[in-house]
């Protein structure tokens, strides 16, 4: 429970700087359009920067299986949502989009500035595992289901920058080497402002959205409870079911860094790739925009199940 009051304390943090980033468009001092340098920046330097920073650790056999763990789960319950919702998309009629808001998160942007704040700069090492499996799964599953291109890009997925600095950092570890001390502060200080960043970028895209329009949508409402409880609430039947958290004396706390990955709001490549194959684009903002929204309460409450349960 203390965990849950602490990260319902970190989103309000966090939903605060989205504000100020909201406010600033909506005053004009800046254009929602310029987010996308701000996302841009993002993407190539700040978060590279900040999972090669979470690699600058000792190496150690734990560690090692504690990554295996959150990857192997990762591709696990990946799979498990893709089979799962293409079920129940079939009885509730959903739409590529409206199924794709459902099965992938926004592990990166949303997860990687909480769990540094949460719960310190090494635990974002776990978040890798997840990001890693993630970005594979962007360039098949979802290209697929959105664009209709079947085809694997193994060209997206080696140049994803999340994936270049995945490989950099397991070099470093498994060579237990470490940066030069002026080139270590630089990436730990660039990778230092990944939180206020992202929610200022956050908040530049929401004030944008029609937010009244956006909240009246009933379809919208049943993606988010999708996204926001049916698929936490799955992984946490599947911890249980499996007792992988008792079995493995490490299990619980690595395997709650994957669930929180889980448990966050609509992943923005979701969107991203709406707008590049022209397929629901707005519904593709709206529910990215609502589920941003909603997490600050479902995140907390959810914790809460995950370590009463579990």
């Amino acid at each position: 429970m203390e965990l849950s009051i602490l990260l319902l304390g970190q989103m309000l943090s966090m939903m605060l700087m989205i504000l100020m980033g909201f406010a600033a468009v909506k005053t004009k001092l800046v254009k929602s359009s310029q987010s996308s340098v701000i996302s841009a920046l993002t993407l190539y330097i700040i978060v590279p920067c900040v999972v090669i920073d979470s690699f600058q650790i000792e190496f150690s056999a734990e560690k090692m299986k504690g990554l295996l763990l959150a990857a192997g789960f990762a591709v696990l319950m990946h799979v498990l949502f893709i089979v799962v919702v293409e079920l129940l998309g079939k009885k509730w009629n959903m739409s590529p989009i409206e199924k794709a808001s459902v099965i992938y998160s926004n592990g990166g942007n949303i997860i990687i500035p909480l769990v540094s704040a949460l719960l310190g700069q090494e635990q974002v090492f776990y978040c890798c595992a997840f990001i890693m499996v993630q970005t594979f799964f962007f360039w098949t599953h979802t290209v697929g289901l959105i664009g209709g291109k079947t085809q694997v890009s193994v060209k997206k997925i080696l140049g994803n920058p999340n994936v270049i600095a995945i490989v950099i950092g397991l070099m470093l570890f498994f060579t237990n080497t470490k940066l030069p001390k002026v080139l270590g502060n630089t990436v730990s200080s660039m990778g230092g402002i990944v939180g206020p960043v992202c929610m200022l970028m956050i908040g530049m895209i929401m004030a944008d959205a029609d937010l009244k329009r956006v909240f009246l949508s009933g379809r919208n409402w049943l993606v988010c409870a999708g996204r926001l409880l049916f698929c936490p609430a799955l992984m946490i039947l599947v911890l249980w079911i499996s007792k992988v958290t008792v079995t493995i004396p490490f299990g619980k706390d690595v395997l709650l860094i994957l669930f929180l990955a889980i448990a966050a709001p609509v992943a923005a490549t979701v969107t991203q790739m709406a707008s590049l194959f022209h397929n629901h684009e707005e519904q593709a903002g709206a529910v990215n925009v609502m589920s941003v929204i909603l997490s600050i309460l479902t995140m907390p409450v959810m914790v809460a199940f995950y370590q009463k349960i579990l």
